[in-house]
């Protein structure tokens, strides 16, 4: 059964909305959503949409509608930075958006219709593509989360249907499950929180507040939400606040992934769970396999702080003799990247088979362990970020030569002239929306080279890591 079918006890609760206040049973969220799908004419052909996301009933009924109606839908944040948005409707050219009332549009857009929050924007039918799009596609998600590149994930309904089955069965989800939001559901990890738990029958908590405001915690227990999703940021501040001192007696479920999670902080909760008689899950994904790839069985988490664990249900890991390359296969591994609309037409090309970049070893046990990265990759904040397009967005910045380095926990921005360090950290800041603690600029004499004049990453990183 398909997850956006909807096809559970009509009468259970299946979402409370805690900005509006609305609440949904199976039924009525599914009657929502037809109701909302009738606006696509099945003659007109497949289209393209948009939807700028919050934590909300109305991006998510706009989302199961599309895949309901066989349409293919970018996810996108309501904050994205307007320079990126235009570059996004430029190369894709969608034939709908979603978005909130106070988000314009240009003169290629028309309002079609306008809600208490939301508002449909249809493309004028002088200005639509005739570029088709591939029957398997079903939605398109970022990779880099902020980093400016149009760049896009396609993933097919068969894509998000497995890993929702997958991430159901290995944490053994039901109804009677609550989780609260603590994550964009644009991001793939968010995402994969509310299509596992609508494959479930579960009831999603939805909220926009952080887990740092009060009023998280107040719509936490007032719904006696199960479980808890994180990125390794959000589990740093669940150790400033003291998870273990907050009065949460129905939270069952602690989640973690979107890149390593510090081993003493993996500890520190794994002890804290069983304290409390919680399940703690530690896994690995990425976006190009729809969300999800391993995961540690929490009851085997002892002595594997540093592992990601098994392959899902239904995926397989291996390891590549000749490069030490982590490979996955499994029905979730997208079918390619996108960097327009004229790529929405191609098919399948990974084939179940996902290169993931990451360096890896097995122990006796069958488990996995990152060593490194092929590429010049970083998980912050849980946010992919290419360290490469990040070096030439901050040198547009600045007449001086910037390098990057950086780890799952910090990035650093290396410079020879100290008067721009400033501007540099506040530059990545704006640019990628990431929080000034998890920045560092670094001033060094010169900065290290190969032979061949090339900057020696892995030197440069050993000295100011």
């Amino acid at each position: 059964m398909s997850f956006w079918l909807l096809q559970h006890d009509q009468g259970r609760p299946a979402l409370i909305d805690e900005t509006s206040g609305n609440r949904f049973s199976y039924g009525e969220l599914a009657a929502c959503v037809q109701q909302f799908a009738r606006q696509w004419p099945s003659s007109e052909g497949k289209k393209l949409g948009f939807i700028l996301c919050r934590n909300e009933w109305e991006p998510i009924v706009a989302y199961l509608a599309s895949l309901q109606a066989g349409h293919a839908v970018s996810l996108l944040s309501d904050s994205i930075h307007p320079d990126l948005l235009q570059v996004l409707l430029e190369q894709y050219k969608p034939d709908w958006i979603f978005a909130p009332n106070e988000i314009g549009l240009d003169a290629t857009y028309e309002r079609a219709n306008l809600s208490e929050r939301y508002t449909m924007w249809n493309r004028l039918s002088s200005e639509q593509s005739k570029t088709g799009i591939h029957e398997q596609l079903a939605v398109l998600l970022s990779t880099s989360g902020t980093t400016g590149s149009p760049k896009l994930v396609r993933l097919s309904h068969r894509n998000i249907q497995a890993n929702a089955e997958s991430i159901a069965q290995y944490l053994g989800l039901t109804p009677l499950e609550r989780p609260i939001t603590t994550l964009p559901m644009q991001y793939s990890y968010g995402l994969s929180v509310i299509n596992s738990h609508l494959q479930a029958g579960a009831t999603l908590l939805l909220t926009n507040h952080s887990v740092t405001n009060k009023q998280f915690w107040d719509f936490f227990r007032a719904h006696e939400a199960t479980s808890l999703a994180g990125v390794p940021f959000i589990y740093q501040l669940f150790e400033r606040l003291r998870l273990q001192n907050l009065d949460l007696p129905s939270l069952r479920t602690l989640t973690q992934a979107g890149g390593r999670l510090d081993t003493r902080l993996v500890k520190h909760f794994h002890q804290l769970a069983r304290e409390k008689q919680w399940r703690f899950f530690v896994m690995y994904g990425q976006t190009e396999a729809t969300a999800r790839m391993s995961y540690v069985p929490y009851e085997q988490l002892d002595g594997k702080e540093d592992s990601i664990g098994m392959a899902i249900p239904q995926g397989k890991l291996s390891i590549d003799e000749a490069t030490g390359e982590l490979i996955y296969h499994g029905p979730n591994v997208m079918m390619g990247y996108a960097n327009n609309r004229d790529d929405l037409q191609k098919a399948d090309e990974l084939h179940g088979v996902l290169h993931t970049g990451d360096l890896a070893k097995q122990d006796a046990d069958g488990y996995f362990y990152i060593t490194g990265r092929l590429k010049r990759f970083i998980k912050l904040f849980g946010l992919r970020i290419n360290l490469d397009e990040v070096e030439r967005a901050l040198e547009s910045t600045v007449p001086v030569q910037v390098v990057c380095v950086g780890n799952d926990q910090k990035l650093v921005i290396v410079l020879e002239d100290e008067q721009y360090s400033q501007q540099v950290k506040q530059a990545a800041i704006e640019m990628f929306q990431l929080h000034a603690s998890g920045i560092q600029v670094q001033v060094v004499p010169s900065i290290i080279r190969t032979p061949a004049g090339k900057v020696d990453y892995p030197k440069m990183a050993e000295r100011v890591m």
